[in-house]
Parts: structure tokens; sequence; C-alpha cells
């Protein structure tokens, strides 16, 4: 499954890259949508392949391919499992330093107007510079203590910015785009995706907010007010971070471009084809080895008389 995956995964990136260089808030399901079919990749080696037998030269190369490189790939996914363990502790630690803020009345007004799932909460925390979601069971909301101090207008706005993750679905997205990484850990595609991944999620919370009826130039402002770069905990989407201010401040103030349909089909055709690779093994022919004997066969040859009467 080595082969395919790399593959769809530098057609993937090259494709992305090119939409990303000219609208840096392209679609981010298009990208979500390529990393999980490298999840699914892998799940093909247990579909019944069609074989191809190559030439008889073959064999000595793929010894590499069947002994040392899964050893070698097994090391790296476990040392991925334990690290995300420990961001799994780490994210939960993290967690209980926080304290509830669900009565605020901007959140209260925020549960009325849009329809936020009772799961989600609102949280202060004392080590936070920035606003953060996390969480995929109980979304919850984290925002540093300074948030006191700002007026209601951005507090709406980050709370906003918060709720558009949950609604759109990107903790669960970023956690199979970590998963992802974890299974293709030596691509360096698969990571380019994910990081791709997670600052088009940020433009797509910024368009969230506008579509919601925020003033752009006033979402701006609040952004230079609140995203501030820091340290944010494992496993979770911070308001800043991903993408630089700068980057962002530039795309809210350019027109809305239409959706091309051309990189979906640019995915789709990488797509297919690298899942047509997945359904075929190629197997190194042997022309020195006989078919086997039939049983009968063979038992008649070794008890034949050596020494028939004329």
């Amino acid at each position: 499954m080595l082969m395919p995956s790399l593959v769809f995964s530098l057609l993937a990136a090259a494709a992305m890259w090119l939409f990303v260089r000219r609208n840096p808030a392209t679609n981010p399901r298009l990208t979500a949508t390529a990393l999980v079919v490298l999840l699914i990749l892998p799940l093909l080696a247990f579909v019944p392949k069609i074989t191809i037998a190559l030439g008889a030269g073959a064999e000595s190369k793929a010894i590499l391919g069947t002994t040392l490189l899964p050893v070698l790939w097994l090391i790296g996914f476990l040392v991925g499992a334990g690290r995300g363990l420990a961001d799994l502790s780490a994210l939960h630690d993290w967690k209980k330093r926080s304290c509830s803020a669900n009565g605020h009345p901007v959140f209260e007004s925020l549960q009325a107007e849009l329809p936020i799932p009772d799961q989600v909460s609102l949280h202060l925390h004392p080590d936070l510079a920035s606003p953060v979601v996390c969480g995929l069971r109980r979304p919850q909301i984290h925002l540093p203590l300074s948030s006191v101090t700002w007026s209601p207008a951005t507090l709406r706005m980050a709370v906003l910015h918060e709720l558009g993750h949950i609604q759109r679905g990107d903790l669960p997205l970023a956690a199979l785009a970590r998963l992802a990484c974890l299974f293709h850990w030596f691509n360096p595609a698969v990571w380019w995706l994910r990081r791709t991944f997670l600052a088009q999620c940020e433009y797509a919370c910024d368009a969230f907010l506008i579509e919601k009826g925020t003033d752009p130039r006033a979402y701006a402002h609040a952004l230079c007010d609140v995203a501030v770069a820091g340290k944010h905990p494992p496993l979770s989407l911070a308001m800043a971070g991903h993408v630089p201010l700068r980057e962002r401040i530039l795309v809210l103030s350019r027109e809305v471009r239409s959706e091309s349909t051309f990189p979906a089909v640019l995915l789709f055709l990488t797509a297919t084809s690298a899942i047509a690779m997945s359904v075929v093994r190629l197997v190194p022919a042997n022309s020195h080895t006989s078919p086997a004997e039939p049983a009968m066969e063979r038992y008649l040859r070794f008890t034949a008389d050596p020494f028939p009467a004329d």
C-alpha cells in the first residue's frame, strides 16, 4: 500500500498547493477528503487483489519491502501513538485548570440565537492567550482570563468563531487528519495537507462570522486584539497560530471568490487512480518452479518398483 499512498498524497498536495496559492481560503472539505482517502487506502489491503506477475529478477528486489519497511513503519507508528496518548493525557489535565463560564450573557444570547448543542460549554483558562476549542464528545470553548475585559462585541465574535468550528465539524476532521499523519508518519506531504487543512478551517470560520452578519472591518480589529499567538493545548483548534494574522486580514479585505469544481474533479481522479493501484498486486514470477504435482501422482512415483519385471 506504500506506492498508492505516496502517489496519491503527492498529487493531492500538489493540487492543493496550486489552488491554495491562488486562494488561501479554499474549501477545507477538499483537503479533509484527501486525508480521509489516505486513511482508507490501508484498509484496501484486505480487499481481494488483481495479481500481475513481474519478471523473475524482481524477487530479490522485493525483499527489502517485505521485511525491513514494515518494521520501520511499525516503530514510527508506535512512537506516534505514544505521543498521541500523551497529548490526550495532557489535554485532560489542562482542562482541569479551567473554570466554567456558561452563565455569561454573551454565551447565553448565542445559545438562544444559534442551534448550539447542549454538550457545548464555555470556560475560562488562566494559561491561555487566545480562544481555543477542544473536545469531540463534549466540545469546550476556552477563553483567556483577560476576556473579562473585552467588549461584548469582541467577546461575541470570539465565541462565534469557536462555535463555527463546532458547527462545521472541524474537530472530528482534525482528529482524522491527526490519525492520517499517524499512519503516514513518514510522508511529509500528508503532514503538509494536515497543516493546510487547519489553516483552511480558520479561514472558513472567519467566513462563517461574515455570513452571520459580522462587519469585516470590526472583525479584523477584533482579530488584532484577540488572536494573540501563544501556547495552546494539544488536540485543540486555536484562534491564533495556524495562520499568520496578516494573511487573515488580507483575505477578509478581498471579495469572496466562487469555488471552482476543478479541484474536486482533480481530487476524484487522483483518488480513483490510487484505489485502482491498491487493488493490484505485483508478484515476482518464479520460472524455475514447476507446478505442484497432484498427491496421487507423487504417491505412485515413490511407491513404484524401480526394477519392474520383464
